[in-house]
């Protein structure tokens, strides 16, 4: 889509404002709130990537819904209204399963820092789960365009996923586990740069989204992120 050079000047300062707003997004003193890459994952060798379908996408069995794991951060939830987007079809078809894992990713990310800060101590399901979203996310097909934004948004989980097996592996000597240092820890901060770098690509991608869409891309980029 052809831009004028001041319609896309005004575009890229709003981007620039917004992401400014997602490095600040904290909502919780519960650790629970939400931001220099290293190898992004790849699909693994030998499978043919698939194409993205709700109907295959994982729905985690947690006892934690998604309008729970928003309210637990908090944040705001926006759901993306596809209906009244004018992206080409393929990139709805990809955008609707991403943000899904997007919306289970939280789920299972508030869930796990509950587990972990509390006695119930630090199990291994969580991890394994966060390897399924992780595995499902990289052996799916993007469209051309979006998969600069499939491999950030595979790097925020794989690095969140490195935070929690860290913090399963050294168990209560674990020194980011807090609110107060978790937001110190390198993959911790690596994962939240990935989610800005995301969502800045979807606004200069679709910079005539309605506003509610905006809103969406905000939303779970923001609750994602840990800082």
């Amino acid at each position: 889509m052809q831009t004028k050079p001041l319609t896309r000047a005004i575009a890229l300062v709003g981007i620039a404002a917004l992401s400014i707003v997602l490095q600040a997004c904290s909502a919780s003193s519960q650790g629970l709130s939400s931001r220099s890459f290293d190898n992004l994952p790849a699909a693994k060798s030998g499978n043919s990537k698939s194409q993205p379908t709700i109907a295959t996408a994982p729905t985690l069995s947690l006892d934690l819904s998604v309008d729970a794991a928003y309210a637990a951060i908090p944040h705001r939830r926006t759901a993306m209204d596809f209906e009244a987007s004018n992206m080409p079809d393929q990139d709805k078809r990809f955008l609707e399963v991403a943000f899904h894992v997007i919306d289970q990713a939280i789920r299972l990310r508030v869930t796990t820092y509950q587990k972990f800060s509390s006695s119930e101590g630090n199990d291994s399901q969580s991890i394994s789960e966060m390897n399924r979203l992780v595995d499902y996310l990289q052996n799916v097909e993007a469209p051309a365009g979006l998969s600069n934004y499939q491999a950030h948004l595979l790097r925020a989980l794989s690095d969140q996923r490195a935070f929690f097996e860290e913090w399963q592996t050294q168990g209560q000597q674990f020194q980011h586990g807090s609110p107060q240092t978790l937001r110190t820890h390198a993959k911790v901060q690596s994962a939240s740069t990935a989610l800005q770098e995301a969502y800045g690509i979807l606004m200069q991608t679709y910079p005539s989204e309605g506003n509610n869409n905006k809103a969406a891309f905000f939303d779970y980029h923001c609750a994602l992120d840990f800082l």
